[in-house]
């Protein structure tokens, strides 16, 4: 669909806005890559939110987990250590400690799919912009995506000199640096681009046990590169390189609720709803350190364009969870070690823009290694359970990933007005399993000693149907039907090769139906995008937990089936010249539809539907999964005739529902609804060469929780992890660019 399309307001509908017509009032055109090339955001019968890397910036908004304040229905959870993060899209998500599986969530940043989030982007500084893609998205996007992609561009070069830098300072010592160089270094011929960033914060969790370190902070730095060599008018290539690396302690929880009488409850520190402290004699600590390689080459075959993509990546991921939210010291080792290599090729064939069928069409190969040794450590004393003895543990395990597809999606034009795309790949997967788990000398083993070396493979397709018509110039309707794919996984947790389940999970199989609407009205001066879905998912794969177990004791399985419906819709408008309003919603009803037998949560008792170990979640809500959540946001620009510059103020609100953070659905594990309510407000250069502010987050100091999780063994019912604005914070950043 042309952009000319959207030119003109649709005469059968008058409603009277405070719109005046001038070109300045505009929406600016957002352009995406959904479809592997550059369109017009209105143009994609895709369900996507897009956030600009100006927008990240001028919020001062710099990892992935700010997303989930910004795009309703995307949330986020943090791991032990960055190898455990994870994202979920209307509520679906893939949560397991065992590294061996795929991510329901895709995640691609500048075309190279990442198996692994923490090798994914752990800073938003030089990022273009953000595109959230609901719904399966493995037709067209890397190995799998079975539940959506997290689709993300940073900068190229540019072919004029430009450079810049931003600084931020905020409460707690929050200090945010980034600094960017770009232009031509050979005239006509080579183009580089280069950035760094720091960003480090002092814990936001304070141990009141003398000389104890305190929690969760953030350490990091990084930096890319790129050059971009104009070989000739048809033939292009570009080398990046990214690296990363981040220290912190990570990731401690306060205590919420204990057991009357447990160890934690006569040797911990303060609990309740809004505790913020720990007395903990012991630390977490983690390292993280990336390095991704990639080389994009792109031919022009007269009007078709033929692109290569590879990419290495490695990373290396170092945890220690030792922190147990008392003084006894219950796990003097509670560390893993993990060492990650991936490698991607991708060949793609897209086709001219304009005609009755345009096309992409590619092969696509992906290799991932992983190392993990995990070592743990367990003082009897230390969990009030022996005078003395210890219980220990040493899982080795080592997977290999292997897949092939090739892929294709294609658009006949029936009409001017209406259009039918079908898309389709085939993977075929291969996996290699090896494990080992046994104990240190003259301890107890924590789990039966056993060893694995096991292999598996499967082949299937995906595909994707749309249906698009313009119901006028401006706006357009669609539908869409589409069955998904993510490969078996292996279970590489510690039960792995005693807990006489299977090595591998079943695939995990989705099915969407999507409705959806892409419209701008009033000369391009709002903006309305809404969609209505409903999706099942088979053998979802998640981890599970035995109540009760000690040690504890993660399994991997499959889910029976999950079900997730919805509505989203997202509106833009230039109200005035100076005034500008953006609001998103979703509504997300995300649930078990068929698992009954489900492990039960701590101490969940028969009268409450514990029998033998499970129970019948069928209806139960997914995790991490917020009914309602919403955003919106205001700026207000005040023109300063006699300046340079103009002033400008923002105000921004975000509301998120009641969230079980439980997989087996327990009901201390809930965290409560919130809303808070962020102001920015400065001086900003009409020619954009500048940008001061001050802004306040969490205005009114609403309390609220990341998420919350417990262990019974100790006595901690339940603990929670706190972001960084679960109070009201004050900062001011400066943004120049020449």
């Amino acid at each position: 669909m042309s952009l000319s399309r959207f030119s003109r307001s649709v005469g059968a509908l008058v409603i009277t806005l405070p719109f005046a017509a001038t070109q300045a009032q505009q929406l600016e055109e957002v352009v995406v890559t959904a479809q592997k090339r550059s369109e017009s955001l209105q143009d994609v019968a895709i369900s996507i939110a897009v956030v600009s890397g100006t927008e990240l910036a001028d919020l001062n908004k710099t990892q992935i987990s700010d997303l989930s304040r910004l795009v309703p229905g995307f949330t986020f959870s943090e791991g032990t250590s960055d190898a455990g993060r994870n994202i979920q899209i209307r509520g679906i998500g893939t949560n397991s400690f065992s590294r061996s599986v795929d991510l329901s969530v895709g995640t691609v940043v500048d075309n190279v799919a990442s198996g692994s989030l923490s090798g994914s982007v752990l800073d938003f500084s030089d990022v273009e912009r953000v595109e959230v893609l609901r719904g399966p998205q493995g037709m067209l996007f890397g190995k799998n995506a079975s539940a959506g992609l997290l689709n993300i561009t940073t900068y190229n070069p540019t072919e004029e000199l430009a450079t810049g830098f931003r600084a931020s300072y905020g409460s707690n010592n929050l200090v945010n640096l980034y600094g960017y160089a770009s232009g031509p270094i050979i005239e006509n011929s080579l183009l580089g681009r280069i950035s760094l960033y720091s960003n480090s914060m002092d814990p936001i969790i304070d141990n009141e046990y003398p000389g104890g370190d305190d929690f969760n902070d953030r350490d990091e730095w990084g930096g890319r590169g790129k050059l971009r060599w104009l070989v000739s008018d048809d033939l292009d290539a570009q080398l990046a390189y990214t690296h990363i690396k981040r220290d912190h302690t990570c990731c401690v929880a306060a205590l919420r609720q204990v057991t009357p009488g447990s160890v934690v409850a006569r040797e911990g520190g303060p609990v309740g709803p809004k505790n913020d402290k720990v007395v903990d004699n012991d630390t977490s600590e983690g390292t993280t350190k990336v390095d991704i390689f990639s080389l994009e080459v792109n031919y022009s075959l007269d009007d078709f364009l033929l692109t290569s993509i590879t990419a290495y990546t490695n990373e290396n991921v170092y945890g220690a969870a030792r922190a147990d939210d008392y003084t006894r010291t219950a796990l003097p080792l509670n560390d893993s070690n993990e060492k990650y290599e991936q490698y991607t090729q991708e060949l793609r064939l897209t086709s001219p823009g304009e005609g009755q069928i345009t096309y992409v069409a590619g092969l696509y190969y992906f290799y991932k290694k992983i190392d993990r040794t995990f070592d743990r450590y367990i003082d009897l004393y230390g969990i009030d359970q022996a005078p003395a003895g210890a219980l220990s543990l040493i899982n080795d395990s080592k997977n290999d990933s292997e897949s092939f597809a090739v892929f294709g999606q294609a658009t006949w034009h029936i009409t001017d007005r209406s259009r039918l795309s079908l898309g389709g790949r085939y993977n075929f997967d291969q996996l290699s399993h090896k494990q080992t788990v046994s104990s240190f000398p003259g301890t107890l083993p924590e789990a039966p000693a056993g060893s694995i070396d096991e292999k598996d493979n499967d082949d299937a397709g995906s595909w994707r149907i749309m249906v698009e018509h313009d119901i006028a110039e401006d706006a357009m309707v669609y539908a869409s039907y589409a069955k998904g794919y993510k490969g078996p996984g292996s279970n590489s947790l510690p039960s792995g090769p005693s807990s006489g389940e299977d090595v591998f999970v079943d695939p995990e199989i989705p099915k969407s139906y999507e409705i959806g609407l892409k419209s701008q009205w009033f000369d391009n001066r709002l903006r309305v995008n809404a969609a209505a879905y409903y999706s099942t998912f088979k053998d979802f794969q998640a981890s599970a937990q035995v109540a009760g177990a000690f040690p504890p004791i993660f399994y991997l399985t499959n889910a029976g089936e999950l079900k997730t419906k919805g509505v989203e819709l997202e509106v833009n408008a230039q109200l005035t010249e100076n005034f500008s309003m953006q609001g998103s919603l979703a509504y997300t009803d995300a649930t078990f539809s068929d698992w009954p037998e489900a492990p039960c949560y701590a101490r969940q008792t028969v009268a409450e539907g514990c029998v033998n170990g499970t129970q019948d979640l069928s209806g139960g809500s997914l995790p991490n999964s917020p009914k309602w959540s919403t955003y919106l946001a205001g700026t207000y620009y005040v023109p300063i005739p006699s300046m340079p510059f103009d002033g400008f103020a923002s105000l921004n609100f975000f509301y998120r529902d009641e969230v079980q953070f439980s997989t087996a659905n327990s009901p201390l594990l809930v965290g409560d609804p919130y809303n808070t309510f962020d102001l920015y407000t400065g001086i900003s250069a009409r020619n954009g060469r500048y940008r001061v502010q001050f802004y306040v987050q969490n205005l009114f100091d609403q309390f609220y929780v990341a998420s919350i999780g417990g262990q019974e063994i100790v006595g901690v019912e339940a603990a929670q992890i706190l972001p960084y604005t679960y109070k009201r914070r004050f900062g001011v950043s400066v943004q120049m660019d020449w």
